[in-house]
């Protein structure tokens, strides 16, 4: 009985936390290494354009995990046991900004091997064949997964490169890391305000392999949307259709019940 018990309880703390797809578990996965990555170059201090731009990257990643923990806790069955049992207190404080000027604060992204390591195990608790299986039945989401993860590294690379090619050009606009980061996201999302625009030959080069790819983030996003929409749609013509299925059926029974009391009237007029 006690062996029993023991068994079931790694089955009760893993639903505990683990609520999402495997494309969702490999994304949060890939963003966790990469955030790692980013801290690394941080607290290591390379050069101006690294640690003009990569804060701000940081930011976004930290803003994404708060989002991760806000989902692990909306979806845990047991919501205090993911909090305090499960390490859910170790994800929210891995969403926690750097502080400037703070360089230790950087240490709060070691909370996120807690994240790292209950990803790992779920993903090693299953089969090659059930993790194709479950991202191939949610192929847009996969996609959209895919590409945000795409999308944060190029951000971050371009605006490296940007901010290196057009600091000290003349007639610079793109001269700190906020206006780095700034074209950049503008770029991809094709918005493209032109408040700042590369002045440089090399710098042109780097927004052209930015807006050629930017397309394609555009396009993968408005393909997300439409299939939701898609499937909204289809769920509210299969609501009418089962509304309609049971009108009909009530008003056939309705039909039935008034010719019985018709005939059962009849009867009685004839008996009378």
């Amino acid at each position: 009985m006690r062996q029993e018990e023991s068994t079931n309880k790694p089955h009760q703390s893993q639903a505990v936390t683990h609520v999402h797809s495997a494309s969702y578990d490999f994304f949060v996965l890939v963003l966790t290494l990469y955030s790692f990555i980013v801290a690394a170059l941080l607290l290591l201090g390379s050069e101006p354009a690294t640690d003009a731009v990569l804060p701000r990257v940081d930011l976004i990643i930290c803003f994404l995990f708060f989002i991760d923990f806000l989902l692990n806790i909306r979806g845990a069955p047991d919501k205090a046991s993911y909090v305090f049992k499960q390490g859910g207190w170790l994800d929210l404080l891995g969403s926690v900004p750097a502080v400037p000027g703070l360089p230790w604060t950087l240490l709060f992204r070691l909370a996120r091997l807690n994240r790292l390591i209950r990803i790992i195990r779920h993903l090693r608790g299953k089969s090659s064949q059930d993790l194709f299986s479950e991202t191939r039945n949610s192929p847009a989401r996969t996609l959209l997964l895919t590409t945000t993860i795409f999308a944060i590294v190029l951000i971050t690379i371009t605006s490296l490169f940007i901010l290196r090619f057009e600091r000290g050009a003349t007639g610079a606009t793109i001269t700190n890391g906020a206006n780095a980061f700034w074209w950049a996201f503008v770029t991809v999302t094709t918005v493209g305000y032109g408040d700042y625009v590369p002045v440089s030959y090399l710098g042109r080069i780097v927004a052209m392999v930015l807006m050629a790819f930017g397309i394609g983030v555009f396009a993968v996003l408005t393909n997300f949307v439409a299939v939701k929409l898609g499937r909204i749609r289809d769920d509210s013509e299969d609501v009418d259709a089962i509304v309609r299925e049971e009108n009909a059926i009530i008003l056939a029974e309705l039909a039935e019940i008034k010719k019985l009391l018709k005939q059962q009237g009849a009867e009685d007029y004839q008996a009378d």
